[in-house]
């Protein structure tokens, strides 16, 4: 016996065995009750997605006009962001390859706040919410992942001179 479970009552042992539990698998989630008065944090932030066929038509009747980009201007190069007000422009077409040519990332994350409003309003009305849990490995590998894709999407807006 550890040092840890020595003298430990058995409710304390479970929640070290369920601790354990969640570092030993990959990922593990799981459906509980959502907290009396606790709102659908997805739903609400992926609610600005639906300002965008507004922005999108201001821009195309002219009643908005765009600056070029300062940073391509001062420096000759794409910012993180360029190419997204054509790629949502594109989306609002319908044409979601062509969007996704002038701005993967952009294309990207448009279609997972969706995703995840959608989730979060559909656990909302059951009264649900999701419980997420990853190993340590995995965690670390994805917020590594998600600080490199900026830069991964800057080097293919760079490459492609947009």
């Amino acid at each position: 016996m550890s040092e840890q479970t020595h003298g430990a009552s058995g409710e304390q042992l479970l929640a070290m065995m369920e601790q354990e539990e969640d570092t030993g698998g990959v990922i593990r989630v799981k459906l509980k009750p959502r907290p009396l008065g606790s709102p659908p944090l997805g739903f609400l932030l992926s609610l600005p997605l639906l300002a965008l066929p507004f922005g999108g038509w201001l821009v195309e009747s002219g009643l908005l006009v765009l600056a070029r980009c300062s940073f391509k201007t001062m420096f000759g190069l794409p910012c993180m962001g360029c190419g997204a007000t054509r790629a949502t422009l594109n989306v609002l077409h319908g044409d979601w390859l062509e969007a996704l040519f002038f701005q993967p990332l952009v294309l990207t994350i448009y279609t997972l706040v969706a995703l995840w409003g959608v989730t979060s309003l559909v656990l909302y009305i059951r009264g649900e919410e999701l419980e997420v849990h990853t190993a340590t490995w995995l965690t670390w590998t994805l917020r590594i992942g998600l600080l490199a894709l900026p830069f991964i999407n800057w080097v293919y807006l760079v490459s492609l001179e947009i």
